[in-house]
């Protein structure tokens, strides 16, 4: 009972403080950022042999390929993250505990994002689904990690039946205006 004891505490305070913790690293994350073009790599390759009712795959971003500020805004122990690519109005949510949310494209009529996040060595690590009309058409994983010179660093996979894609973007809080 000794053992047991001290052992129970501990796991309660860690229980009690790990929201605390995971909400002052979101608080991190936060605010506007500008993506760096020159820092930007993405790589995009075709499947070999992919299914026969799959959908044809994207053409490759253009040469100008244009990224908008991200603004991330901490909401309790949740993040909201809109912009990044341009044209798209769409606002993701990131839950680090786990639990699974979804969020609409409302560029994409039928379309649904379904993801969970956790944390991994100081990084989000985000699963995600793409689905149109209930159906998976795109998954992939985000990871957002913060630099020790401040930057953030997005890697990004992304899968479908006919394509895998790898992007890296790299961020720099920018200051907002009247801020």
């Amino acid at each position: 009972m000794r053992i047991l004891l001290p052992c129970l505490c501990l796991s309660f305070l860690c229980l009690c403080l790990a929201p605390t913790l995971n909400a002052q690293n979101l608080k991190a994350f936060s605010g506007t950022w500008r993506i760096d073009p020159d820092q930007v790599t993405e790589k995009a390759v075709p499947v070999k042999n992919p299914p026969s009712d799959a959908p044809l795959m994207p053409p490759p971003p253009p040469s100008d390929h244009k990224y908008t500020l991200e603004h991330i805004v901490e909401d309790g122990n949740v993040m909201k993250i809109s912009g990044g690519e341009a044209g798209t109005t769409a606002v993701y949510t990131i839950d680090p505990s786990g639990k699974q949310v979804s969020d609409p494209i409302p560029d994409a009529p039928g379309c649904v994002r379904t993801a969970s996040t956790h944390w991994k060595d100081e990084k989000l690590v985000t699963n995600w689904e793409m689905k149109r009309d209930g159906q998976t058409f795109m998954h992939g994983t985000d990871t957002r990690s913060l630099s020790a010179d401040g930057k953030q660093i997005l890697e990004r996979s992304i899968e479908s039946p006919v394509h895998r894609a790898e992007i890296r973007l790299v961020m720099a809080r920018t200051a907002e205006p009247g801020k």
